[in-house]
């Protein structure tokens, strides 16, 4: 595509050249939605050599609101290949696109092949063959036979027989993963006559049968493990449907006949509150003490089971690798603040080459807020994708490491000294839970030393991620996250004692 043209656009001009795409197409690929498109941004992921990828969900722009009429709303998907990205900027302009041939690939993908340009319209997608497959719940289809089983199974009665099923898309990764959600209508027979009732199964759908069966056996392994020392603290596995690459498990929700509230999310629970007075100001902060403690002791169970991932563990070495390649893209697009980045990129790397736990211990791998669902007295862990061995310290580092609220690279009032409240009770809590599982004091210091340095390798990943989608870096937030990553430095010690001395008070 040559060099970058002048009138070359920005990802944010993309959605004009995706409606003239559509309406330059033989055919209509939004069936139901009519005239003029609208194009909200739902995800978008930016990687250095592995292009970009937009989600967009579409609707029509010619229904009022209040109408009456709904417009469908539909997952829009758009891919750019490496070469035709520079930066933040793509190389062709609005002119190339409007003239370049299109090749339309049944039942929903429109390529630009001289462009590296792909869209794919929800459920199509070439990086998931049987995406389209999962979301077909029709009577005698491949999909209607296992969710009966799964129900069956979730119910513990084979008495039941599916009636309808429905199929809904809840967090969707083009060419990479699917999350659905599934309502069965079902029917069983009773005295009286004939009893339905209605379950919810969330099924995942991942690039091939391997995966899926890989990583169902695994959360079987635990979720087994776990029933057998008490409540367990993932969500029960009902079945997997390999030919689909499907896995379905049990879906948390709020026991019948109460409210919904008493179902919360991570990401709700675990953000910052304070006590305000008359005028607005902060008295107080307000700490999650029982959810935290309750999350703490999920993840001394998760690092103290017997169930052994397979594949090689996740080193300090591998982040050490990871932190180097994000400063470096941080310092590419913030060539000011490039020094800073690379130094403690390279501070961080040299210490987390030579780590040495004690054992590499089964870790969750993405350990946070958003991967939490709370459930009156319950924590369930969810997303076991990066199911692994590793450094406990990692699972801990990572999640300390996105407990920061936003509002904490803004300098904003209470923030810092929620974090602190939040971290230390946190700490605390893991050190006591740990201890109540039989892991001696050095091990227990050697985590806790060991995970302000994992929290620096993932404050890296979260400020490159900012980078990549703001498409407008912002030096004081990344000041800000920069000398975050110093202070995780310099602070292992402090907080070890700390959580030591306050976990015997």
């Amino acid at each position: 595509m040559g060099t970058l043209s002048c009138a070359a656009l920005s990802i944010r001009e993309l959605p004009s050249i995706m409606v003239q795409l559509f309406e330059r197409a033989p055919a209509p690929l939004l069936p139901g939605v009519q005239g003029p498109l609208d194009l909200c941004v739902r995800y978008l992921r930016r990687k250095p050599g592995r292009g970009l990828t937009v989600l967009y969900k579409a609707r029509a722009l010619n229904v009022s609101r209040g109408s009456g009429r709904s417009s469908p709303d539909r997952w829009v998907s758009l891919t750019l290949g490496e070469a035709a990205l520079a930066g933040t900027q793509i190389r062709f302009t609005a002119s190339q696109a409007q003239q370049a041939a299109l090749e339309v690939q049944p039942p929903g993908i429109l390529m630009v092949l001289d462009l590296g340009l792909s869209v794919q319209v929800f459920p199509a997608d070439r990086g998931l063959l049987a995406l389209a497959a999962t979301c077909t719940t029709t009577r005698g289809g491949p999909l209607f036979s296992a969710l009966e089983a799964a129900a069956r199974l979730q119910l513990g009665d084979p008495a039941w027989s599916l009636v309808s099923a429905k199929a809904e898309p809840v967090r969707y990764k083009p060419s990479s993963r699917c999350v659905l959600r599934y309502t069965l209508l079902l029917e069983g027979a009773v005295t009286e006559g004939t009893l339905q009732r209605r379950l919810a199964l969330f099924g995942k759908v991942y690039s091939g049968p391997e995966q899926a069966r890989t990583v169902q056996a695994q959360m079987q392994h635990l979720y087994t493990e776990q029933a057998e020392k008490g409540q367990p603290i993932l969500p029960r596995p009902v079945g997997v449907v390999e030919n689909l690459g499907l896995t379905l498990h049990e879906a948390v929700e709020s026991p019948e006949g109460t409210e919904p509230e008493t179902l919360r999310t991570g990401l709700h629970v675990l953000q910052p509150l304070f006590e305000r007075g008359g005028g607005g100001e902060i008295l107080d902060v307000v700490i999650p003490g029982e959810e935290l403690r309750m999350t703490a002791d999920a993840l001394a169970r998760l690092h103290t089971s017997a169930v052994r991932p397979g594949g090689p563990p996740r080193t300090g070495a591998k982040e050490a690798k990871r932190a180097r390649e994000r400063a470096a893209l941080i310092a590419a697009h913030n060539p000011a603040q490039a020094d800073v980045a690379e130094r403690l990129a390279e501070q961080l790397a040299t210490r987390l080459e030579v780590l040495q736990p004690d054992a590499y211990r089964p870790a969750h791998g993405g350990f946070k807020a958003s991967q939490l669902l709370f459930q009156s007295q319950r924590v369930f862990v969810i997303d076991f994708d990066g199911f692994c061995l590793a450094d406990p310290a990692l699972d801990v580092g990572y999640f300390l490491a996105y407990l920061r609220p936003s509002g904490l690279w803004y300098h904003c009032p209470g923030m810092r000294r929620w974090f602190e409240g939040a971290a230390a009770s946190f700490v605390i809590a893991y050190r006591l839970a740990l201890r109540e599982r039989g892991i001696d004091e050095p091990t227990t210091d050697g985590i806790l030393q060991r995970t302000c340095l994992y929290e620096a390798a993932f404050l890296f990943k979260i400020a490159t991620r900012r980078v990549n989608r703001m498409n407008s870096p912002r030096p004081g937030e990344l000041s800000a996250m920069l000398a975050e990553i110093a202070s995780c430095l310099s602070d292992a010690q402090r907080r070890t004692k700390d959580a030591k001395n306050l976990a015997w008070v």
